[in-house]
């Protein structure tokens, strides 16, 4: 047999070899994209844009085609045409479905590029929550196990809703609370034997999320269970024209805060919304087939409308503190959290590497910081546009906990490593616990922490200035925590420590009904006040001399606190604003009600009364006595003429 007919058989032999192992493989590989949704789209569905079935017919050469559509994608958005960009991008997505980056490209576009090119805070806001529905109604359904969707929209809410980056993001968080409020009702109050975190954690589950949880998954269901549901949601129809959805919810809470208000001035009599929809609300004969109607059509709009499983809610309730839904960075905590659980259980040696978790666990860490900040939320769906977050120290110990899990994951931070990231982050934030827990007057959980940041194991002990402070008595440190940087002398600083504290008291202590809180927050203000002045009496921002004879920095703390209760109540206004003033002391309110008095908030109450629209300004901000009035009057007025002079003298001495 010739030589060349030799290499040919071979050749041959190797060909069909390989051509069946080709096959073999391709099999399993197959095999393997279709148990784990890695397959492109191969069937155009009723409802899709052309270009789905065009690119689905380009067989191997959808990927030129689909990289134009990007192209054409970024085009559109650059021309302002952002309806028709978004309608080219969910083709991508449709052709695209199992890589995970395009859908959190196209949530980040929607969320932010286009969302800031708008004219209009409600504009804004529509485009923000359509980059977070487009990843946990679409992109995490297709692609299950890819922890950058979970980390992009935990990010979007943290960052995007929560900070302060965007200029409209006191509407987004206000929006956000209004929306959630309708979604799973206002958060119950806490009995005052409830005292621990995990107590208020297990209270917020057992009556709030509990309920929801054990209601039927449809209203079939509960139609089978409760045929009195039924006929009452026939009468909704018949009779208000409200079906079984967010305008039902939304009546509901509305009915709440009014009774919420009746009762916060003193009015125990129910008070019901009016027409036929409020009778029925308030009939006491579908009371029990009303509140299961409402707890079934929750569960079902946290499942279909917000991608969110209620037992999981409450799994992370009881994990890391008392979350209000209401609050942004609570759904960050979800979302991230949820994505490191379902990483790790794909997680293997293979592909342990290409796994973000690392990242993922600090988005937890960020938002469990937030809610100690600001985790405690004053919002009032009768007054949308009040809204107040202050901190709450039920996270500390939540944080604390994801630290040193994410401290345990991390590849880089490890017990053999000088100097870890996440031991700083743990450090500075137990420095600003205790400093806030000293200020409210919580100083035995003030003293626990301080122990806790002298023994931690965890933290960093390379530094001879930490060593020294950590063994002074807890007065001392919490003194040089406040000194440090000389705050007490930044006019700046010192101004937002006592505003900070003023709202703090009128908020946690007055509104909230908490006499402790209110008395310490307002005691810390007054000592900061007066340490602040003191210094000034010698340094001045102004002048920038030591021993110039100094210029009063502030007004006098009973101006101030009356001002800061004033601008709190304006703001508040009808209930919150008229419950805290009622709160207030007898002559804080009195001076309080010397700068309420020429508000416009008087003038529009007032004029609404006139025309029976709403009850005068003093039923809602009752005045002191005439006697009480003018001197209060006079002494704020002599603070004011002061305050005046002095800004005189500034502008001539500059």
């Amino acid at each position: 047999m010739r030589r060349d007919t030799v290499i040919q058989m071979l050749a041959l032999a190797l060909m069909l070899g390989f051509l069946g192992s080709a096959g073999f493989v391709a099999t399993a590989v197959a095999s393997s994209a279709g148990r784990n949704r890695l397959v492109y789209a191969d069937a155009a569905e009723e409802g899709d844009p052309p270009e789905v079935a065009l690119g689905i017919a380009m067989g191997a050469f959808r990927g030129m085609f689909v990289n134009w559509l990007w192209i054409r994608a970024n085009d559109l958005k650059e021309q302002g045409k952002y309806h028709e960009a978004v309608d080219l991008s969910r083709t991508i997505t449709r052709l695209q479905p199992r890589f995970p980056r395009v859908w959190s490209f196209h949530a980040w576009n929607l969320a932010y590029n286009i969302s800031v090119a708008t004219n209009t805070p409600q504009e804004r806001w529509n485009w923000v929550k359509a980059g977070i529905n487009l990843i946990r109604k679409e992109g995490i359904p297709a692609n299950p196990g890819a922890i950058e969707l979970y980390r992009e929209v935990a990010w979007i809410h943290l960052h995007k809703i929560q900070a302060f980056m965007d200029d409209a993001h006191n509407y987004y968080k206000r929006q956000f609370a209004y929306d959630w409020t309708i979604a799973l009702g206002a958060p119950p109050k806490f009995p005052k034997e409830i005292k621990t975190p995990a107590e208020r954690a297990q209270y917020y589950n057992e009556h709030w999320l509990a309920p929801i949880a054990a209601a039927p998954d449809s209203l079939e269901e509960l139609y089978a269970q409760r045929p009195g549901a039924k006929a009452l949601v026939d009468r909704l129809r018949k009779e208000a024209n409200v079906g079984p959805d967010k305008n039902l919810l939304e009546a509901i809470e509305f009915t709440r805060a009014l009774n919420r208000m009746a009762r916060g001035i003193g009015n125990t009599e129910p008070v019901n919304l009016p027409g036929p929809l409020g009778e029925i609300i308030a009939d006491p004969s579908t009371l029990e087939d009303g509140q299961a109607l409402v707890r079934t059509i929750r569960k079902v709009m946290l499942r279909e409308e917000y991608s969110t499983d209620v037992e999981r809610m409450m799994r992370y309730t009881t994990k890391y503190g008392p979350l209000d839904w209401r609050h942004a960075s609570a759904h960050a905590v979800y979302w991230s959290a949820m994505g490191s659980e379902e990483a790790l259980l794909r997680m293997n040696n293979e592909n342990k590497v290409d796994t973000d978790i690392v990242n993922n666990d600090r988005v937890t860490v960020q938002a469990l910081q937030d809610l100690f900040r600001t985790g405690t939320v004053y919002f009032d769906i009768l007054n949308p546009n009040f809204y107040r977050q202050v901190p709450n120290i039920d996270f500390v110990d939540g944080y604390g906990k994801t630290m040193k899990e994410g401290y345990e994951r991390s590849k880089f931070d490890s017990a053999s490593r000088a100097y870890s990231f996440y031991a700083a982050g743990y450090e500075n934030f137990l420095r600003d616990a205790i400093r806030y827990l000293w200020r409210r007057g919580d100083k035995e959980l003030a003293k626990k922490y301080y122990q806790e940041l002298r023994t931690d194991v965890n933290l960093n002990m390379n530094n001879p200035v930490r060593r020294q402070q950590l063994t002074l008595p807890i007065e001392e440190f919490v003194v040089i925590e406040i000194k440090e940087g000389d705050r007490t002398t930044s006019p700046v600083v010192a101004l937002q420590e006592i505003q900070g504290a003023f709202v703090s008291a009128f908020t946690d202590g007055l509104l909230a009904g908490d006499a402790q809180a209110f008395e310490s927050n307002m005691e810390y203000a007054k000592t900061f006040h007066k340490v602040f002045q003191d210094s000034q009496n010698f340094t001045t921002f102004i002048s920038g001399q030591s021993g110039a004879g100094g210029r009063l920095g502030f007004p006098p703390f009973n101006y101030m606190a009356a001002q800061a209760l004033a601008g709190m109540a304006e703001e508040g206004g009808i209930p919150d604003g008229a419950m805290m003033y009622r709160a207030a002391p007898e002559e804080l309110r009195g001076r309080a009600y010397v700068f309420l008095e020429r508000t416009v908030m008087r003038q529009q109450l007032d004029a609404a009364a006139a025309e029976g629209q709403q009850r005068p300004f003093n039923f809602w901000f009752p005045a002191p006595s005439d006697q009480a009035l003018a001197r209060y009057r006079q002494e704020m007025e002599a603070a004011t003429r002061a305050i005046s002079r002095d800004d005189a003298g500034n502008v001539e001495e500059k």
